[in-house]
């Protein structure tokens, strides 16, 4: 476990607060490489088929399985540790959702900040009564620059995973109020629960807006965008990943699990053991 992040009791209480969290380089500049020219090569095929939406835009749910680099950040070091930090070692990966945003026309003011902002969980925040638990939360990877304003990075609103009903909208802008972009150049990842309010910003800085979504929440809850994942990626996996990909011995063990389905429970009890001992 030495190699995964720790998240600080000041990232926790920040988290707690704001309801997302910024990590800085948490992927290095090869690796984000690596990745643009996966995203490249998936979307020049969406392209070729036919299947991307209006404007060009590539929304893939499920996108771990559409290329081989996608994989590895399903426990990476530096971010995925602050999920089960945060949820608990009861976890799974529900979705992995790509976006590409190609660049439009520079949008008038009067519409620049009307960003539809919504929760996470499908319908679950409308059947829930509130105030709603935290049950998932993304990891957000910038493989593209989103440190300009104009490059359409994600919209939220800090603080919003503890309001109950809506958030309010300014009436000159049509903005949601305190709202923030959350601008970052590549390699940067943010993490943000289902209860904070976010959206997609506006692009128009004249390049295509490129981030990987990665979803986890407790395996009691079901997955978003798979049933079960294709068993030459499950050969592929570690024991972990297989965890994170929802692999189990017996439907039960989703609600009570057992110890052979959830190898996490063990590395963080050893972790536990670790930074309790004498010296550390």
């Amino acid at each position: 476990m030495t190699q995964y992040a720790v998240l600080s009791p000041e990232q926790r209480a920040f988290f707690e607060t704001n309801g997302y969290l910024v990590v800085e380089d948490a992927l290095p500049p090869d690796v984000v490489s690596e990745l643009d020219a996966a995203i490249n090569q998936v979307y020049a095929r969406e392209k070729r088929e036919g299947r991307l939406e209006a404007g060009d835009k590539l929304n893939m749910r499920n996108c771990i399985v559409q290329h081989d680099a996608f994989l590895k950040l399903l426990d990476w070091p530096a971010t995925a540790p602050l999920a089960w930090q945060i949820l608990n070692w009861n976890i799974q990966m529900i979705t992995t959702h790509l976006i590409v945003l190609p660049s439009g026309p520079e949008p008038p003011p009067e519409v620049r900040e009307k960003v539809g902002l919504h929760r996470d969980g499908g319908t679950s925040s409308q059947e829930m009564q509130e105030p709603h638990p935290r049950i998932l939360l993304k990891i957000a990877y910038a493989i593209s620059d989103q440190s300009d304003p104009a490059s359409g990075a994600t919209v939220l609103l800090p603080g919003s995973n503890r309001l109950l009903g809506k958030p309010p909208v300014d009436p000159e802008t049509g903005g949601v109020r305190g709202a923030i972009s959350v601008n970052v150049k590549p390699g940067t990842a943010f993490l943000f629960e289902q209860r904070t309010w976010h959206g997609i910003g506006r692009n128009w800085s004249g390049m295509p807006r490129k981030t990987l979504f990665y979803g986890y929440a407790y395996r009691w809850v079901k997955p978003m965008d798979y049933i079960t994942m294709p068993e030459a990626l499950i050969a592929r996996c570690n024991p972990l990943q297989r965890q994170l990909l929802g692999v189990a011995s017996d439907p039960l063990s989703y609600y009570i699990p057992r110890d052979e389905d959830v190898p996490l429970k063990a590395m963080c009890q050893v972790s536990s053991a670790k930074s309790q001992a004498p010296g550390t």
